[in-house]
Formats: structure tokens, C-alpha cells, sequence
């Protein structure tokens, strides 16, 4: 899925956060599905399954306000076998239990290195509850892929932002444009109010004859 790029001005980039959060948060529907939380021998959480194939998804929901704007999505992720990967990092948006709408798509092959943060950038807009959707590819019920930390990063209320900052860029602008033709706003405004007062008398003149 294609989705349009939003221009991000170094000023909004500046208020950019991040949202850590850890692989149990992951849950799943699929009954072929094991998953394995951290123990003594393996701090993040393990996925496995007792049947192999391509199309294997675990689900995360996203704590973030409406409004906010999702840059980065990072996995980090360690794996066994050389055919079996993370190839799709997906995020819906849902509202009514019944439907979902894909706001963002990222496919990944199995040449990723094997222990590795993957990495997704994206300009997403969160307007409904936002689920993060990760898919996997097992070929053997023997492989493991385990999860560790997970991060959004995002820039919160940045449609309201956006506003503001669209606003201040259409100021600095209209004050570039005075001072290239000399002018400044504080000469500027009585001038427009004499022009007015001139009119004003012309109108009260003219009325009188």
C-alpha cells in the first residue's frame, strides 16, 4: 500500500517521541501460533509454530492520541533458521468491530541479517485506535523468532501543530516579502489606515454635493 509523504519541518521533527514498549505486548488469534514470554534463557518473547507457512500475524495496539503522527516503527528481532523471517509490518486503523482500514504497508525478504532491528518509516496520521500487525513467514515448526523491544516514534498532536506551524511559515513569509520591498508591518498598517480615512472623507464629501 502506497501512502502520501507529509513534509516535516525541522521545528515539528524537534517535539518527535518515542514509544517503547516490549515484544509481550504482542498477542495473537492463530491457534498454530506459541508464544513463548521472556524466561531465564531468553529475555525477549518467542514465537513459534506448530505449523509452518507464510502468512503467521501477532498483533500489538498502540497507545497514541489522536491527532498524533507515526514516523518510525522499530523492531527488534532475533531469528533461527535461514527461510523463516518477519516479512510485512503492517498498521491498521479500526473503529467498528467488524472492519479495518490498512493505512500502512512494508515488506521485508529473508536477507535481513538474523539478529537485527528492523526498521519501517512511515508518515502515518492516527485518526482511530491503531493496531501495529506484524506477519512472519515459518518454514519449519523448529524455527524461532524472538522478539525484544519495540518503538514508535511520533510527533504528538501534530495535526494541531502542523496548524500552527503553517501559520507562523505564512507570517515569516509575509514579513520577507515587506522587507524586500522596504516596507515593515508597523509601517505598513497606519499607512492602510490613512488610505481608508481618505476614502471615508471622499464618501462624506461627494454625499454632501
Amino acid at each position: 500500500m502506497s501512502e502520501q509523504k507529509i513534509h516535516i519541518t525541522r521545528k515539528l521533527l524537534s517535539k518527535r517521541k518515542s514509544l517503547l514498549m516490549h515484544g509481550v505486548g504482542f498477542v495473537t488469534g492463530d491457534p498454530t501460533i506459541e508464544l513463548s514470554y521472556p524466561f531465564t534463557f531468553h529475555p525477549g518473547m518467542q514465537v513459534t509454530v506448530t505449523e509452518p507457512g507464510d502468512s503467521k500475524w501477532i498483533y500489538m495496539m498502540l497507545p497514541l492520541e489522536m491527532g498524533s503522527l507515526i514516523t518510525d516503527i522499530k523492531i527488534a528481532h532475533h531469528r533461527t533458521g535461514l527461510n523463516s523471517y518477519i516479512s510485512l509490518i503492517r498498521l491498521i486503523e479500526q473503529k467498528e468491530p467488524i472492519s479495518a482500514t490498512v493505512i500502512y504497508n512494508e515488506k521485508f525478504t529473508n536477507d535481513i541479517p538474523s539478529t537485527c532491528v528492523i526498521s519501517s518509516g512511515c508518515s502515518t496520521i492516527v485518526n482511530k485506535s491503531i493496531l501495529l500487525k506484524v506477519c512472519m513467514n515459518f518454514a519449519s515448526k523448529d524455527d524461532i523468532i524472538e522478539i525484544g523491544s519495540v518503538e514508535i516514534r511520533y510527533i504528538p498532536t501534530y495535526a494541531t501543530l502542523s496548524s500552527i506551524d503553517k501559520n507562523e511559515r505564512i507570517e515569516e513569509e509575509q514579513e520577507q516579502i515587506f522587507k524586500f520591498n522596504g516596507i515593515s508591518k508597523e509601517t505598513e498598517k497606519p499607512f492602510l489606515l490613512e488610505l481608508f480615512s481618505q476614502r471615508k472623507k471622499k464618501t462624506i464629501l461627494t454625499s454632501k454635493k
